[in-house]
């Protein structure tokens, strides 16, 4: 290996950074559009408790992830951190330690979805009558898609330990497609419904994940896959890393999984199917800044490797001001047209103003935040809190149900029980500790990163504001005109006060050169 090849070896993946973040988001408008045209064809095709029945059987199988303890790609801070210190024993010991691992839990994971299979009918039989055998089937087969992808999860740590976000979610972009197209075939030639969907998305998956190993061949040059380079020490390490992962991430999909399962249970899958198409929007939002925060985790762990902490705090400063620079108008937009978006989307029915404004201002602040956990775990300083979050989350839930009662749930009052447990832990706890953990004050913290995007966005949230209320007159003109001049006084804001100088002056003499030109 040559000099300059060791030199480009050492970085951190900061040289990367823009590259893979631009190929994230790219890659998850397809994402998007999938989830955008799916629900609305299920829902016409086959019906608005079919379409509950899609959702009931996602929910269902989320809590499969817990099996895998938190494993997945999580390991890529100790495939970052090995390979800038040129140690490729430890990170093939790392590597091949997880896939060991992750063979054992895809094979338990497949194991408890055939479980599910067989007692769905013993304990839904009554809630989902006629729809109990379709239901059987998706849990089964969207389960053993779970079970695939925790095969592939050490192909996603090699990966994305090298810095290759770009490979990781251009292959999400593909099996995202081509599962849109065997799920739109299995709809639309075969009397399957919203079980031939799933057909369609374990086979994409199958390829998909298949082809994770196939890049990993080519890029991950230093890796070799051996089992026997697998020990009992470097399985307990990646375990105990994963576990205070899991912790840290997993209580947000339980806390949303379980009150679906809840909804359907009281309220039947047609309430969950109105439910899901809201919080789908924020999701949209969400995963785009998780492809943002998630990068942060390998290049803090090579960071603390090069034991450059002023670097740390400034990156959690500087990523959670763009955190916040982002989620503000995105989710300022769901809560001024939010509505608006449904009725055109899915129709009036699922248009329910104050449930998608609950779920929209409700998520501000966990999402603009998602930096303060990623960065712990790319110190491994996340367990301890993880554990504090996991306990406060769901005793504030439980506090939420005996406040409202489980006899008389409205959508909103599941919205509710939501987002506050979300904001007590992530959108105040865990931020505080990770100040105190980088030794930054709260209140400085605060200024820089929170209160200056929010003073960025005024403009834009009263422009569209105005727009609104021109719509809702009827008077298109004025509304597609502040609409526009919304988006116009944003961009010129964020360009003066968000890019870096050095960026600026390049943009600038581009445009002076075309200009001339």
């Amino acid at each position: 290996m040559s000099e300059c090849e060791n030199k480009k070896a050492d970085l951190t993946g900061q040289d990367r950074f823009a590259w893979n973040l631009l190929v994230s988001w790219a890659s998850q408008l397809v994402l998007i559009f999938s989830g955008f045209i799916m629900p609305r064809l299920v829902d016409e095709q086959v019906g608005q408790a079919s379409l509950g029945i899609w959702d009931f059987g996602w929910s269902f199988v989320s809590y499969l992830s817990l099996v895998g303890l938190g494993m997945g790609a999580c390991f890529n801070r100790y495939i970052a951190k090995h390979r800038a210190a040129g140690d490729f024993v430890s990170l093939n010991k790392v590597a091949n330690s997880a896939v060991f691992v992750q063979l054992i839990f895809s094979a338990i994971t497949a194991m408890t979805t055939i479980s599910f299979y067989f007692l769905l009918p013993l304990y839904f039989s009554d809630t989902l009558q006629d729809n109990i055998v379709t239901a059987q089937w998706v849990v089964l087969f969207l389960g053993l898609s779970i079970s695939v992808k925790m095969i592939a999860g050490s192909a996603s740590g090699l990966l994305t330990g090298y810095h290759r976000w770009d490979i990781h979610n251009a292959l999400h972009a593909g099996d995202s497609i081509l599962s849109l197209i065997l799920m739109v075939i299995a709809l639309y030639f075969t009397d399957l419904s919203v079980a031939g969907m799933a057909i369609g998305y374990l086979l994409s998956t199958i390829v998909f994940e298949t082809l994770r190993f196939v890049f990993v061949n080519k890029h991950c040059k230093e890796f070799h896959f051996n089992l026997h380079l697998a020990n009992l020490a470097t399985c307990k390490e990646m375990l105990l890393f994963g576990i205070k992962s899991m912790l840290s991430n997993v209580p947000p999909i339980i806390l949303l999984q379980t009150i679906s399962i809840m909804l359907v249970s009281m309220i039947g899958p047609a309430a969950l199917a109105i439910f899901a198409r809201p919080m789908a929007l924020t999701k949209q939002i969400r995963t785009f800044m998780t492809k943002f925060t998630l990068m942060l985790t390998p290049t803090t762990g090579s960071m603390q490797g090069a034991g450059d902490m002023k670097a740390i705090q400034t990156l959690f400063v500087n990523t959670t001001k763009l955190s916040f620079a982002f989620t503000l108008p995105s989710l300022g937009f769901l809560f001024i047209y939010g509505d608006v978006v449904l009725q055109y989307w899915m129709g009036s029915e699922y248009a329910l103003s104050t449930l998608v404004m609950i779920l929209a201002l409700g998520q501000l602040l966990p999402m603009g935040q998602d930096t303060s956990i990623r960065i712990l775990m790319g110190m491994n300083q996340h367990g301890r809190i993880s554990l504090v979050a996991f306990i406060v989350i769901f005793a504030v839930f439980a506090l939420g149900l005996m406040f409202t009662g489980i006899d008389s749930w409205q959508l909103t009052t599941a919205a509710l029980l939501f987002v506050i447990p979300m904001n007590i832990v992530y959108g105040f706890i865990v931020p505080i500790y990770t100040c105190r953990e980088l030794k930054i004050a709260w209140l400085s913290y605060v200024r820089q990163s929170f209160l200056k995007p929010v003073l960025y966005i005024l403009p834009y949230l009263g422009l569209l504001a105005w727009s609104r209320q021109a719509f809702n007159s009827n008077d298109v003109l004025i509304a597609w005109s502040a609409f526009i001049a919304a988006g116009i006084v944003t961009i010129i804001i964020y360009f003066i006060y968000l890019v870096p100088e050095k960026m600026q002056q390049k943009i600038s003499s581009r445009f002076k050169r075309q200009a001339k030109g």
